[in-house]
């Protein structure tokens, strides 16, 4: 039996604990339209099937960005801008549910999956909102 040092033992459980607290996940399934819009793919992101199932994706547009189911009618998602209103930090999820605008070069910002402010840090805005339109089928970002 290999001995485990209290060391080999946080950093093995912090890295755990780091990915098990990642609600998002890369999107896939998408397509960019004719008219400049992106599709998502609802069936190729079975993540969007629940309520607070989140994908992750970047368009040249408005560069990272997150589409979050809300609730279960067609129209229930939200598509918010990853990037923190304060200083364009670009938001990682924490162990809440929410998003957080991590140090060094962010300042703590905490919204809520949504992108509502929740508080903390320097942000004195929520994440911002994009346009969108969907069906039972596909989530399309303007």
């Amino acid at each position: 039996m290999v001995a485990l040092s209290r060391r080999g033992f946080i950093c093995g459980g912090a890295a755990v604990a780091a990915l098990a607290t990642v609600p998002a996940v890369a999107a896939t399934g998408i397509k960019t339209l004719a008219n400049g819009k992106t599709e998502v793919n609802l069936a190729a992101n079975k993540s969007l099937a629940k309520v607070g199932g989140v994908v992750q994706l970047s368009i040249k547009k408005y560069g990272k960005v997150a589409v979050i189911r809300t609730s279960k009618t067609d129209n229930g998602f939200a598509v918010i801008r990853l990037a923190c209103p304060h200083e364009g930090v670009i938001v990682k999820p924490d162990s809440q549910g929410g998003w957080n605008c991590p140090p060094p070069r962010g300042h703590g910002s905490s919204f809520a999956l949504n992108g509502t402010l929740i508080g903390g840090g320097e942000a004195n805005s929520s994440l911002k909102p994009i346009k969108f339109t969907a069906t039972s089928k596909a989530v399309t970002i303007a």
